[in-house]
């Protein structure tokens, strides 16, 4: 014989309620704006220079046929491309999740 388990539904006790980091004052909001703002600021420069650099190596690689340096140097500039599409984006995806599952 098979038992069957009833559970009881317990609500969330998040419902409702909305992130707020004004209570902690104005000059708390202004801080970690700045300092978000700063370091999505070096996360992009630190992109473009890997990109740069991903690109510049795949020409060297290129011009002195070395297909296994070249394709290295491609993975790399692929993925500080994608690197700086996401954080160029991260306010809209930031956005975009917090409105589905918010």
């Amino acid at each position: 014989m098979r038992e069957t388990v009833i559970r009881a539904a317990i609500d969330n006790p998040l419902d409702g309620i909305i992130p707020d980091f004004s209570i902690f004052g104005a000059e708390f909001t202004q801080l970690w704006q700045k300092l978000l703002a700063g370091l999505w600021g070096i996360g992009i420069i630190l992109a473009i220079v890997f990109l740069i650099i991903g690109i510049v190596k795949m020409a060297s690689a290129s011009s002195s046929g070395n297909p296994n340096e070249y394709k290295t140097a491609r993975t790399q500039a692929m993925w500080a491309g994608i690197s700086l599409g996401v954080l160029a984006a991260l306010a809209v995806i930031v956005g975009a999740i917090l409105a589905l599952f918010g």
